[in-house]
């Protein structure tokens, strides 16, 4: 990691089981769930998304000043990430999490029965989102971290 800043971080939502009552319980108290994983991260922002079954992909864009928590709290997706230089690829299943830093393009896709919970550590707008891949690329390379 350049200069020790995290720019992605994936982990896994541990749920309690309570004996003689169903169902799973998640503990979303995000400030403990950052500081076990060393994320430096509050938040602003909440919101789902449900209804996803599709190989259709959503996200496609970057924030060059909001970091996220993204949450898969049903069913699975992928998401590829792109930093400017490389690009990764991950899977997310029920309960598995992911921390995205701010300037990191974003495309998710392949969802399988899919919910996901998304946190922003700030209120996003269209002037600090860019929707162009390409300019994306330009910007990260004229401007290396």
């Amino acid at each position: 990691m350049e200069n020790n800043v995290i720019k992605y971080k994936t982990f896994s939502l541990t749920p309690i089981i309570t004996n003689g009552k169903p169902g799973e319980l998640i503990d979303l108290d995000l400030k403990k769930i950052c500081l076990k994983h060393e994320i430096p991260f509050t938040i602003s922002k909440c919101f789902y998304i449900n209804e996803l079954n599709s190989e259709l992909s959503r996200g496609n864009h970057s924030n060059s000043n909001a970091s996220e928590i993204l949450i898969c709290l049903k069913g699975s997706f992928e998401i590829k990430l792109h930093d400017g230089i490389e690009e990764k690829i991950f899977k997310l299943n029920k309960n598995d999490a992911i921390y995205i830093n701010k300037n990191i393009w974003i495309s998710y896709y392949n969802f399988n029965d899919c919910i996901i919970m998304a946190f922003v550590n700030i209120i996003v707008n269209d002037k600090t989102s860019c929707y162009n891949f390409n300019d994306f690329i330009s910007n990260n390379h004229n401007n290396p971290k």
